[in-house]
């Protein structure tokens, strides 16, 4: 039985890919440990995983993690200034616990999410562990990324809040004993082996990649949290909407859902996840439910179309369902899967900005009858079918073990 030690960055569309893998390694008998904020715990303990939790200030991990520039790259400097201190201040608090706990029992491959925080690097560093990445959306490389290129050296000079937080960063490794420049440190964060939660179509410039980068599909989780759902008698088509859990809190936006299918014979199921407080959303027709969560896997086998913000394992869970999309996306990533999806034709765009009553209830109306949309999601679903799910993301830790002498 081998040791496996999970470094999830504390957000669901992070965590949740990797529970099902957990769950399979768990299976195989093998022992898994997430070092987790605590709010993920009934998540964790269902898959049969082991947690090693750490407090999580909510407000500001929500504050400096969660991307706001509504763009399709990624180029705000402070932006990045902010997030690089978060992780640096994380990985100080949690480090001394986590080399504690895991020095009695040493992890045998440490999965760890290059967007996470960077104390499972740094013990797999210092005990030269194998590490494989855990990535829910894009991997980057010379031939595509959404963020401009790095230069640590160049940002010390040119910025001294930049170059006070680099060397905060080298006298964190130089104290743990981890003989790297942070440029070195960096470049390993972000390549070897890795598990992508895409199939490798829908990567952009996927067959760049090598190998050791394993696009496993989505990895959806068996578990729901979020309660039971009823589909509607009526027959109708049905339409999910989400923002997701990070950029719910547009009532507008729902609200223009709401008038957009007011007058349509569809059933609607809204999923708001906190983001209206009661009465926001005004006069409300009965053939549209508004919920504050609900469980999306016993949703999507009834829809013939879901409005979502362009999370990739989201829109990847649709297309597995045989369901087209339609993305709202608000920062960079999610603007890159909104143009995936156009792409592969499995689904449209609308623009925040263009947001209308009309334009939603046109692009969906246009959607759900394109046969040719109907084709690109059967296409993509054979891919993501081939690709493998939990079961390879499993093998591909395991062939980081090393072999048992005989």
């Amino acid at each position: 039985m081998a040791h496996i030690a999970f470094f999830i960055l504390p957000a669901a569309g992070h965590v949740n890919p990797t529970l099902s893998v957990a769950r399979e390694l768990v299976a195989r008998g093998h022992r898994v440990t997430y070092a987790l904020s605590d709010n993920y715990a009934e998540r964790v303990l269902a898959t049969g995983a082991e947690l090693l939790p750490y407090p999580l200030d909510e407000d500001r991990f929500l504050a400096t993690m969660v991307p706001q520039q509504d763009s399709d790259a990624y180029t705000d400097q402070d932006e990045f200034v902010n997030m690089m201190k978060w992780m640096l201040d994380l990985t100080e608090q949690t480090l001394p616990e986590f080399e504690r706990h895991f020095d009695e029992h040493r992890p045998d491959v440490f999965v760890c999410d290059p967007s996470s925080f960077w104390s499972g690097h740094i013990l797999a560093a210092k005990w030269g562990i194998p590490v494989i990445r855990s990535t829910p959306t894009y991997v980057a490389n010379e031939h595509w990324s959404l963020h401009p290129p790095v230069d640590p050296a160049e940002e010390q000079a040119e910025d001294p809040e930049t170059g006070a937080l680099f060397g905060r960063i080298s006298e964190l490794m130089a104290a743990q004993g981890v003989d790297k420049s942070i440029g070195d440190f960096a470049a390993e964060v972000h390549s070897g082996p890795a598990l992508v939660y895409l199939p490798r179509a829908f990567q952009y410039a996927g067959d760049t990649f090598g190998e050791e980068v394993n696009f496993v599909g989505p990895c959806t989780s068996a578990n729901s949290f979020h309660g039971d759902w009823e589909a509607p008698a009526s027959g109708r088509p049905l339409v999910l909407i989400t923002l997701g859990t990070l950029y719910n809190k547009q009532p507008e936006f729902f609200r223009a859902c709401v008038e957009a299918f007011a007058d349509v014979e569809w059933d609607v199921v809204i999923a708001h996840a906190g983001g209206v407080t009661e009465g926001e959303l005004g006069e409300v027709p009965p053939h549209i439910q508004v919920h504050r969560f609900v469980p999306q896997g016993a949703v999507l086998p009834h829809a013939a179309l879901m409005i979502n913000h362009g999370g990739t394992s989201t829109v990847l869970q649709c297309v597995s369902e045989n369901v087209p999309v339609i993305c709202v996306p608000q920062m960079a990533e999610l603007h890159a899967t909104a143009n995936r999806a156009v792409e592969l034709g499995v689904g449209a765009k609308i623009l925040r900005k263009d947001i209308s009553p009309e334009l939603i209830r046109e692009t969906a109306l246009s959607v759900v009858a394109d046969d040719a949309i109907r084709a690109g999601v059967a296409r993509l679903r054979r891919e993501i079918e081939a690709a493998g799910g939990p079961a390879a993301a499993a093998d591909a830790v395991e062939a980081l073990l090393t072999p048992v002498a005989p």
